[in-house]
């Protein structure tokens, strides 16, 4: 079977109804799908379905597995829902929540052509991505033993903003299932990801949860000024760029749009991770104390500011005007939150049973799809992973003159 075109749509795919592509990537293609129920019940999904290519290799589509029944797991308001694995006619399949609105990418883009990013919009969608952050990295198997997600591919692609304004982090999972095995090539690599890499990512070390977190800096910085703060003429210096981690003047600079942001700033950046904020809820305190002072300052409700910035933000872009009002934040329960599995028995799960473990009754909410995919991770092609070697050469020496 080869993915339908948009010429060649509306179609069927085995339960679902193709009626919109919606984006492609180098592992896969996205289609808005409608599934139907009894007595006129129909739902509409983000379906991402992998090309044949990448789906013939055995040890991505094992660990691609691992990854979209952990992605299911994930339900917190700013994640879009992973709903069902499965493969038709050879082609593996991944059901996503669909989000109604646009990538964070496309409103940075009218913003450029614009008045810019506003910064209380800026602030709130930040605060928005570290509460999300914090729930998956918090994440424990039904016995208590942390899964340690990390997603691996934050970038303004991989999060979208509903017309209501909630933004929700897509691709959870996903993303390591093409880095450990190699599926994506350098062909793809100059489309963005690199620029919102972390040291250690670009350098190739291990990563944790401080990792995500840098990117969400690099996101705000390029939010609040229009500029990508480690974007150089080509990759291999933007990667090595990435890996000093030297941002300059660049507190300085947020402090003269949001007073107070620059200290926050810094120590989000900071090359070390050790040196960084720990975690999603304390970057998001800091974000909120810095937003509350802002609001403060002009005389204004956060909330209700941030949902009339991006109402205009929109209205510019000719999309549907958003909905003034705002649901009220989620807080992370007391106790960690667990998912409805064990690591041992995740481990023995294989695509034959996996939409055993997904969890098909998640209640509809806004969505979509990221249209670049993830086939940007760029350290997976052999000269890109011998520059990374190269480069790790590159926070050695700083270690060393550190110490």
């Amino acid at each position: 079977m080869v993915l339908p075109s948009t010429a060649e749509l509306p179609t069927t795919f085995g339960r679902y109804k193709l009626t919109k592509v919606l984006g492609e990537g180098g592992m896969a293609r996205v289609y808005l799908a409608q599934k139907a129920g009894p007595g006129g019940f129909l739902t509409e999904s983000a379906l991402k379905i992998v090309k044949r290519k990448a789906g013939r290799r055995s040890e991505f589509v094992q660990l691609l597995t691992r990854e979209a029944i952990i992605g299911g797991q994930l339900r917190h308001p700013n994640i879009a829902a992973t709903r069902d694995f499965d493969q038709v006619d050879g082609h593996y399949y991944i059901d996503m929540e669909y989000v109604e609105g646009r990538t964070l990418e496309e409103l940075m883009r009218v913003a450029k052509k614009g008045d810019g990013f506003p910064p209380i919009l800026a602030l709130d969608l930040v605060r928005q991505l570290c509460r999300g952050l914090a729930y998956a990295h918090a994440m424990c198997d039904r016995d208590g033993r942390p899964l340690d997600i990390i997603h691996r591919d934050i970038k303004p692609g991989n999060i979208m903003v509903s017309h209501h304004g909630v933004a929700k982090i897509t691709d959870f999972g996903i993303a390591k299932a093409a880095v450990e095995t190699g599926v994506v090539t350098a062909t793809n690599v100059v489309r963005g990801t690199p620029l919102y890499m972390s040291p250690e990512q670009a350098t190739g070390q291990p990563l944790d949860r401080r990792s995500d977190l840098f990117s969400v800096g690099l996101i705000l910085y390029e939010m609040l000024t229009g500029t990508r703060l480690f974007e150089m003429r080509d990759i291999i210096s933007t990667m090595e760029s990435i890996a000093r981690a030297e941002i300059g003047d660049a507190p300085v600079l947020l402090s003269g749009i949001v007073p107070g942001l620059g200290p926050v700033f810094r120590k989000l950046m900071a090359l070390h991770p050790a040196a960084r904020h720990r975690d999603g809820e304390e970057l998001g305190r800091d974000i909120a104390d810095v937003t509350n002072r802002l609001a403060d300052a002009h005389d204004i409700e956060p909330d209700a500011a941030a949902a009339e910035a991006l109402r205009q933000l929109t209205t510019d872009a000719d999309a549907r005007p958003v909905q003034p009002d705002r649901h009220p934040a989620p807080t992370l329960p007391d106790s960690l939150p667990r998912a409805d599995i064990s690591l041992f028995k995740l481990d023995q799960i294989d695509a034959s049973n996996a939409s055993d473990y997904m969890h098909d009754s998640i209640p509809p909410l806004d969505s979509g799809a990221d249209p670049d995919g993830l086939e940007t991770l760029p350290y997976l092609d052999p000269v890109i992973r011998r520059t990374a070697l190269n480069l790790k050469a590159v926070l050695d020496s700083v270690a060393e003159t550190d110490d």
